[in-house]
C-alpha cells in the first residue's frame, strides 16, 4: 500500500492498531466501537504490519494529530475525535478541511438502510460538499433535523439533506415547517402537523447524526441569519447565558438549553434527542467555537467531533481549566 495514501485511510488503520495493541480490544471490540465489520478490522490491522507501522509500538506518519485525538477524546469523554491539520489563515479553507474530514468519516460509517439526520449551517453544508468520494449505500435516508431558513444554501437544511443524499445516491426527506414558529401557540400547532412531526420522529430514529456547533459570543456561527429578529434579541439572549448553538437551540457554558425565549419556537429535535443517536457527529471549525464545543460536550449531545488542530488545542485548554 502506498504511503502517500489519503489520510483517512490511514488513521483509519491507525485508531484500529492502536486500539488493538495499545488499548487491548479485540477485533470484535473494535469493529463494536467503530461501527465497521469484524472483517474490515482486522483487514485494517494486516495493512498496518505490511506498511510497518507496528513494532514494538504503534507508528503513524501523522503521530502529533492522532496523539491529540486520542488525549482530547479520553478527556472529553468523547468516543471519537477526528483532526485535520490547520494550515491556513483562511477560514473558509479551513472549514472545508474539516468539512472534507467529515464527509470521509461519514463515508466510513454509513451502511445500507441507515439514515442520517442533519443540521443545516456551515460545518454541515462543508461535510456535504466533500462527499466527492462517496459511493452507492443502498436504501440509504437522510432527514432533516430542523426546519429550514431559505436565502442562504446553508441554511436550508432541505438543500443540504439533498446534497447529501445525491453522494450516496439515497433519497432525503422534506422538512415543510419554518425554523422558527413566532409564537408558542403556533410551534405547537405546527408540531402536531402530521408533515412536521413525521420528519422529527425520523430524525430522532436515526443511525447517525451530522450536526453544525455554532459560537454565539464571537458570533461564529449562521444563528444570527436565522431569524430577522435575532439580531435585536442580542442583550435576552446573551443575558440567557448562551454561549453556544445547537440545533437553532442555545445552550450555556455547562451545555444546558438555556430560557432564552426562542428556544421554545424552535422547530427542531432538541439537544437530548441528538444525544440518543447511536452516532452523533459534531462539525465546528475555527478558534472561535472552541467555548461552544466545550459546552456541546459538557452537556452530552455528540459522542464524535471533527475539527482542526489549532481549534482543537483550544478546546482541550479548555476542558481542563487552563483558559
Amino acid at each position: 500500500m502506498d504511503m502517500k495514501q489519503d489520510i483517512s485511510q490511514i488513521r483509519r488503520i491507525y485508531t484500529a492498531l492502536s486500539l488493538h495493541y495499545v488499548d487491548g480490544l479485540t477485533q470484535a471490540q473494535i469493529a463494536e466501537r467503530t461501527g465497521q465489520s469484524h472483517s474490515t478490522v482486522n483487514r485494517l490491522i494486516k495493512l498496518g504490519h505490511e506498511m510497518g507501522m507496528v513494532e514494538i509500538i504503534v507508528r503513524s506518519p501523522f503521530q502529533d494529530h492522532l496523539a491529540l485525538e486520542r488525549e482530547l477524546a479520553e478527556i472529553s469523554g468523547l468516543r471519537e475525535v477526528v483532526i485535520e491539520a490547520t494550515t491556513s489563515d483562511n477560514a473558509e479553507a479551513v472549514l472545508a478541511r474539516v468539512g472534507l474530514a467529515a464527509a470521509d468519516l461519514l463515508i466510513s460509517k454509513v451502511r445500507p438502510g441507515q439514515s442520517v439526520c442533519i443540521s443545516g449551517g456551515k460545518g454541515v453544508t462543508a461535510c456535504a460538499a466533500g462527499l466527492r468520494n462517496a459511493h452507492h449505500v443502498p436504501e440509504l435516508t437522510v432527514v432533516p433535523a430542523t426546519g429550514l431558513v431559505q436565502g442562504r444554501h446553508y441554511t436550508d437544511v432541505n438543500h443540504v439533506a439533498a446534497t447529501m443524499a445525491r453522494a450516496f445516491d439515497g433519497r432525503s426527506i422534506q422538512m415543510l415547517s419554518p425554523m422558527f414558529a413566532e409564537t408558542e401557540a403556533q410551534h405547537a400547532m405546527i408540531c402536531e402537523m402530521r408533515t412536521v412531526s413525521r420528519v422529527l420522529e425520523q430524525a430522532r430514529s436515526a443511525d447517525i447524526a451530522v450536526v453544525g456547533i455554532g459560537g454565539l459570543r464571537q458570533k461564529a456561527t449562521s444563528y444570527f441569519d436565522l431569524h430577522r429578529d435575532v439580531p435585536e434579541e442580542e442583550e435576552t439572549l446573551f443575558a440567557s447565558g448562551a454561549v453556544a448553538e445547537l440545533l437553532a437551540q442555545v445552550l450555556n457554558r455547562d451545555g444546558e438549553v438555556t430560557d432564552f425565549p426562542r428556544n421554545r419556537l424552535v422547530v427542531a429535535m432538541s439537544p437530548q434527542d441528538l444525544a440518543n443517536v447511536p452516532t452523533s457527529i459534531g462539525v465546528a471549525a475555527g478558534r472561535e467555537k472552541s467555548e461552544a464545543i466545550c459546552a456541546v460536550v459538557r452537556g452530552g449531545y455528540i459522542n464524535t467531533l471533527v475539527t482542526d488542530e489549532i481549534t482543537a488545542r483550544e478546546v482541550l485548554k479548555r476542558l481542563r481549566g487552563e483558559e
